[in-house]
């Protein structure tokens, strides 16, 4: 994690490393690199579908789940953040080990009301546990949380 002179994590730094792992990833899977900033809706179907079929492999090492986990918790975040207009952002939490949890806020709202930070890592972190490791399940949490839907 990118920290600044004053011990404060640089979320700056954080957006820009996160932004350039997804990008590696689809370019990986031989997808334009942009896509999820250009077409987030596509991107998150492609993504989400090989994030699938990689979690139904029963001989997944430990290594290779939390690959897994950061994969669907950074596009989750990359999905919001283009579709929605929100950014990341670190949370002062002091239960947490770090002090802090990185989170992604700022959601535009369509009638300007105020939106609440959502915390994708947890979210990722509950989808394999509770068995629904979906890229569209996380990014659906997400936004349910974020209180930004005006209609249910």
């Amino acid at each position: 994690m990118n920290q600044q002179s004053n011990s404060e994590p640089d979320v700056a730094g954080w957006a820009v490393e996160c932004r350039e792992y997804t990008r590696g990833a689809l370019t990986t899977i031989g997808e334009r690199e942009d896509l999820m900033q250009t077409d987030p809706g596509t991107a998150s179907r492609i993504v989400g579908d090989q994030l699938a079929e990689w979690a139904t492999y029963p001989e997944l090492s430990e290594d290779e789940w939390a690959r897994a986990h950061s994969l669907l918790m950074l596009f989750a975040a990359e999905f919001l953040i283009s579709a929605y207009g929100a950014r990341w952002d670190w949370l002062v939490d002091a239960s947490s080990p770090l002090g802090g949890r990185w989170v992604v806020t700022g959601f535009t709202h369509p009638l300007g009301q105020e939106t609440a930070p959502v915390d994708v890592g947890w979210l990722a972190h509950e989808a394999r546990i509770n068995g629904t490791f979906s890229l569209s399940h996380v990014i659906n949490r997400a936004v349910d949380l974020s209180m930004i839907r005006v209609f249910r």
